[in-house]
């Protein structure tokens, strides 16, 4: 057992090694005779047991037990405090600095003293399987298990202290909130492994890249953030974010697969006394303002943010008490033949009553798809577009026109709509030869096995596939040879550019001629005028779509016009 004897007498230091010597046990003794030395000791060696003196010149045993605690180097010792002091006020600073015991040097015995160190020794192992039980409860309360990084409830705690204290800090304090592109995608593909991998490696590499050891906390799911004191400005901010953004350049291994990832940051700068809970809600809005940019990009948070996430939290709200009552109306926009103005098939639009937002049809259903509501939401409208529709057929039997249905690029990652298509079909009696589904190129531009798959699968059912929005930005040829595609309808914006462009009309003609060779389709959109009627028939589209032959109607009007269409016939 190694002692270290610590004492500026030495008839002391000698009746303790006397007292240990006769003990019967082996001990290791080194002795120094101040304080100085016996800091320097410890420093460079582990003891099993120190024994301290307490009145010592230039620093007592006491300030000495003091700085050995602060230094956190002697936290297996057993200390015990050695004085001719009897004031019982002294043994109880002497344990509540850190001490094991306190014995007095005319109890010194080979007996006393041996008993000491034994119940020294026990008391400092169950004060350190204390101590590691209260970290780990400590660990459990505020780290996160799977990173190892901060949690929530700590990172919470450590802002409003931070925020309570900001008077005397410089600089802004700066929120970051960060949140994985895709990352559903991953854990829906690979497996949640693959996910948990990401996000290990992801806080990884996000540590590593901070020399200056900031605020860094998972709030849950692939949500981190980060906290900074002292940041000079918007854009020293700005560069902490791009180092972040760019630690994820290179992929994330798992397995076999290289994943590659980006992130969406947001960012809040404050140095005015304000709220945690303020600050996380605005890094919050910009977090999602970035990720609607595109995602892989930086937003910081101001005003107009604020109100354009408040509308958009309540046109969230309008859309799921209208998907919960139901309280929504389909549309039907004719599309006719170019050749003969008859109608050709009805494309199904969705009408919501007007509430406090005043938002756009366009505007639900990109809300829908921005908070994942658009697979419930998306199935109601097919459902009641397809009872419609087979009512539509029941006052008309001779009536040969089409079904037109949108889809989401969310809801074709439904394996399971094909077959829901089937049921409801079957359920209302409506032959799915005479429907049409529409999904823009949007959909198409990931190209993975499960957008081909569920095409394939809905196409096996009897529909037909029309591609949506060609001639827009991510118009791809390849996107006809990869896909099962039936009809291809030109976007609203090439239509109206060919009353201007002489390039666009030429363009329009030359698609037309080469989806006309592969035998598909063409359908028109955006026909609002004469001028756009007499060059789609020129350009030999197909079929043409616009206000300038009907706007979208409600179900009653759309049947008044088929039944007109069909007694002006007989």
């Amino acid at each position: 057992m190694n002692v270290l004897l610590v004492d500026d007498q030495k008839i002391d230091r000698e009746l303790v090694k006397e007292a240990l010597n006769c003990s019967g046990q082996s001990f290791d003794i080194k002795e120094v005779n101040c304080a100085e030395d016996g800091i320097n000791e410890v420093q460079c060696k582990n003891y099993d047991v120190i024994l301290l003196d307490y009145q010592m010149p230039r620093q007592n045993g006491l300030q000495v037990l003091v700085e050995l605690k602060s230094q956190k180097i002697c936290e297996c010792s057993a200390i015990i405090m050695i004085t001719n002091n009897r004031d019982e006020e002294l043994l109880v600073n002497c344990i509540n600095a850190g001490a094991q015991d306190l014995l007095l040097k005319d109890e010194v015995t080979s007996t006393q003293l041996l008993r000491c160190i034994k119940q020294s020794q026990k008391r400092i192992e169950l004060e350190n399987k204390l101590s590691q039980s209260y970290q780990q409860v400590k660990d459990l309360a505020e780290r996160d298990p799977l990173t190892g990084l901060f949690n929530r409830n700590y990172f919470e705690n450590a802002l409003n202290s931070l925020l309570v204290n900001m008077r005397s800090l410089e600089g802004y304090i700066v929120v970051m909130l960060l949140d994985i592109d895709g990352f559903k995608m991953i854990n829906d593909s690979l497996g949640h492994s693959a996910g948990d991998a990401v996000l290990k490696e992801l806080a990884d590499r996000v540590r590593y890249s901070f020399r200056e050891s900031p605020l860094f906390a998972r709030l849950g799911g692939d949500e981190f953030a980060f906290m900074f004191s002292g940041v000079r400005d918007a854009d020293a901010a700005h560069l902490i974010a791009e180092r972040v953004i760019s630690s994820l350049e290179e992929p994330f291994s798992f397995l076999e697969h290289q994943i590659y990832s980006t992130a969406s940051i947001g960012i809040t700068l404050s140095a005015s006394k304000t709220t945690t809970e303020d600050l996380l809600k605005q890094a919050d809005i910009a977090m999602y303002k970035a990720k609607n940019g595109g995602k892989n990009q930086i937003c910081f948070f101001d005003e107009s943010l604020e109100k354009e996430f408040f509308r958009l939290f309540q046109i969230e709200g309008e859309l799921r008490e209208a998907i919960n009552t139901q309280n929504f109306d389909v549309y039907f926009q004719p599309i006719i033949y170019s050749h003969n103005n008859a109608v050709k098939s009805l494309e199904v639009l969705v009408r919501l009553p007007v509430a406090k937002s005043g938002a756009s049809p366009a505007e639900y259903i990109h809300t829908s798809e921005k908070s994942r509501l658009i697979e419930s939401f998306g199935r109601l409208i097919i459902r009641k577009a397809l009872a419609q529709y087979s009512q539509l057929c029941s006052n008309n039997p001779n009536q040969t026109v089409e079904l037109a249905i949108n889809l989401s690029p969310l809801q074709i990652h439904d394996l399971n709509l094909p077959t829901f298509l089937q049921e409801q079909a079957k359920s209302y009696q409506v032959d799915l030869t005479k429907v049409i589904i529409e999904v823009t190129e949007t959909a198409l531009l990931e190209n993975n096995d499960s957008t081909m798959d569920t095409l394939k699968s809905i196409k096996s059912k009897g529909c037909k596939i029309a591609l949506d929005d060609f001639g827009t930005g991510f118009s791809s040829i390849s996107h006809l040879l990869n896909y099962p595609i039936d009809i291809v309808k030109f976007d609203k914006s090439l239509i109206e550019r060919t009353l201007l462009d002489e390039k666009a009309r030429l363009m329009l003609i030359g698609l037309s001629n080469m989806l006309s060779s592969l035998s598909i389709e063409t359908i028109a959109e955006g026909v609002e005028f004469e001028a756009h009627v007499n060059i789609c028939k020129h350009a030999n589209v197909s079929c043409l779509q616009g206000y300038y032959f009907s706007k979208p109607l409600p179900f009653d009007e759309v049947q008044a016009a088929l039944s007109n269409k069909g007694e002006s016939k007989n």
